[in-house]
């Protein structure tokens, strides 16, 4: 894995149970933001869209990992 191509910090805050990440599936992808609830990823992930950008709202795993299973 290059040094880019994950931005985001090594583990999530504890209380994050889901992420908005930008550039999904890419050497961009980053995490925006990490969120508690579904409601607030989703509203945040909608204020981020613009042409352009590519957004997904993925789940935070008890290991910390991202997964699109939500």
């Amino acid at each position: 894995m290059s040094a880019h191509k994950n931005h985001r910090r090594p583990s999530p805050p504890p209380c994050a149970r889901f992420a908005v990440v930008l550039h999904p599936g890419t050497l961009f992808e980053t995490v925006d933001v990490y969120a508690l609830t579904l409601k607030d990823a989703l509203a945040w992930a909608a204020d981020t869209r613009e042409p352009g950008v590519e957004v997904d709202v993925m789940r935070v795993t008890s290991n910390g990992s991202l997964t699109t299973e939500i």
